[in-house]
């Protein structure tokens, strides 16, 4: 029995192996047909598609900058409370809010935004458009080492050449602190009760289905983490309510 499982196992794998390569074919054969100035565009219209997702699903902004809800909480229990709920209700409305800051740091450098756009374009032209093996000199440079090449040398770019990496920092670190700190002093939403109509919230439940469904991912990226970090991070999360 525990020989079938495994072969069951294997086949599954190999089965979603082959699926995710004819599915990079295809936007590879895709790729090649639009140029990098077609995939450049749609990519962008992803972009824009996800970000009008966020705003579809967020709850309504005069809700959330109520001033009247602003409270100091009594203890770091009520705090932690608050950001739990608060979290879950207006997930949304902080992802946009922490996108928007992130945007804004580096629109005020516009070198930086320049940078970042040719990154991006540089790995757009790599996967998507001309998406195949380079031989140099009798050695293969296949995908996966390109995408080694290209995160060292983005890596090189962002944290060492130019000063980006301080800005994205810095804007996703204000813009952390900015949506904790709202979420904290804001006195939650009273649960609706039967038959009402209550805010949609769900952003927690939304990232742990978003986590589950790429589990095998992350737990490669996981055998990474030290053991004692993973469980503090696990911790951490599940305070919030996010329970991986």
């Amino acid at each position: 029995h525990a020989h079938t499982h495994t072969r069951t196992h294997a086949h599954t794998q190999h089965t979603l192996a082959l699926a995710l390569r004819a599915q990079h074919w295809g936007m590879a054969t895709e790729g090649r047909a639009k140029g990098l100035a077609g995939v450049s565009h749609s990519l962008l219209l992803q972009v824009v598609a996800s970000l009008r997702a966020l705003f579809d699903r967020s709850a309504p902004w005069l809700t959330l900058v109520d001033v009247r809800k602003l409270a100091c909480p009594e203890s770091m229990g009520g705090a932690l409370h608050n950001l739990r709920r608060n979290a879950n209700d207006f997930g949304y409305n902080y992802s946009l809010l922490l996108i928007t800051v992130s945007v804004a740091c580096v629109v005020t450098k516009p070198f930086s935004l320049i940078t970042i756009a040719c990154l991006l374009m540089l790995w757009a032209y790599v996967f998507y458009v001309h998406a195949a093996e380079v031989t140099y000199k009798g050695f293969t440079f296949t995908l996966r080492l390109q995408g080694v090449i290209l995160t060292l040398f983005s890596g090189f770019v962002l944290f060492a050449a130019t000063n980006v990496s301080q800005l994205l920092m810095g804007g996703v670190t204000m813009g952390c602190f900015l949506c904790a700190g709202h979420a904290m002093v804001r006195t939650p939403e009273a649960l609706p009760e039967d038959g009402e109509k209550g805010l949609m919230g769900g952003f927690t439940d939304f990232v742990s289905t978003s986590i589950s469904s790429n589990a095998a991912a992350l737990g490669k990226v996981s055998d990474m983490i030290p053991t004692k970090w993973s469980q503090q991070i696990d911790g951490a999360l599940g305070k919030l309510g996010v329970n991986l």
